[in-house]
């Protein structure tokens, strides 16, 4: 009787104090070592900024800015003038670009795997409105064209509402869900960053995909890879269970 009664009492504090997120995506996968952003290991890919106050820019990401329904569906606005005229994002603008004429854009959706990495000329500023985990690397670990995402990447548990800057060296794409209902979060890069390629451009880099955005694909990815993208993404595929 006292184990059920301790039995009852538990699950009764459980249900006034649900398990936070980090902790629950933690063990959901538990194969995976999935760090902090206060861990010492992350200052080698970027930097947090926890001094903005973000409140004018949520309260528009949770008006205007819908992740589609579709698991399949990823959506990413390179430039919206609506975002980049809200105050915080011009004054982490200009702290953190320094008068670089910059595009700040959105990307909400789906995703659960590590299927590719790129990395730009330039910082990349996320600002995220989700919790997610994202799988990232160095480029001084790419030999031959090539990333051993199950031996080199590491993984980040990064809570909503934190603004990071993730340098230019660090691999990086789009953040795994921490819960079933998708991501949302600002991208803040040098100005055609992301953007087609005049049509007569020619190159002799092989990783060059868009403006400014070196790419490489897992063999997963099929869609990518017909389209001229390396299969540069090796090991096997890291894949994170979202939260329900």
């Amino acid at each position: 009787m006292i184990l059920l009664g301790s039995a009852f009492i538990l699950i009764k504090i459980r249900k006034r104090y649900p398990m936070n997120s980090e902790i629950k995506i933690k063990e959901l996968n538990s194969q995976y070592h999935i760090s902090d952003l206060t861990d010492s290991e992350f200052s080698e890919y970027g930097l947090t900024y926890p001094q903005y106050n973000l409140t004018e820019l949520q309260t528009f990401l949770k008006d205007n800015i819908k992740i589609p329904p579709s698991k399949q569906d990823n959506i990413y606005v390179p430039s919206n003038p609506k975002i980049e005229n809200i105050p915080v994002i011009q004054q982490i603008s200009q702290d953190l670009f320094a008068g670089l004429p910059i595009e700040v854009g959105e990307c909400s959706g789906h995703n659960s795997a590590l299927t590719a990495l790129e990395y730009h000329q330039g910082s990349e500023v996320n600002i995220f409105a989700t919790d997610v985990v994202m799988a990232l690397g160095k480029r001084y670990q790419m030999k031959n064209q090539q990333f051993n995402a199950e031996k080199d990447a590491k993984l980040f548990f990064i809570p909503a509402n934190t603004v990071v800057e993730f340098y230019s060296d660090t691999l990086h794409y789009s953040p795994c869900e921490v819960y079933s209902s998708g991501f949302k979060f600002i991208v803040m890069l040098i100005k055609g960053s992301n953007q087609p390629l005049p049509a007569n451009y020619h190159k002799n880099n092989p990783l060059v995909m868009k403006t400014n955005k070196f790419q490489i694909a897992h063999k997963s990815r099929t869609d990518k890879i017909n389209q001229g993208e390396l299969p540069g993404l090796i090991g096997e595929l890291i894949k994170i269970k979202p939260i329900i």
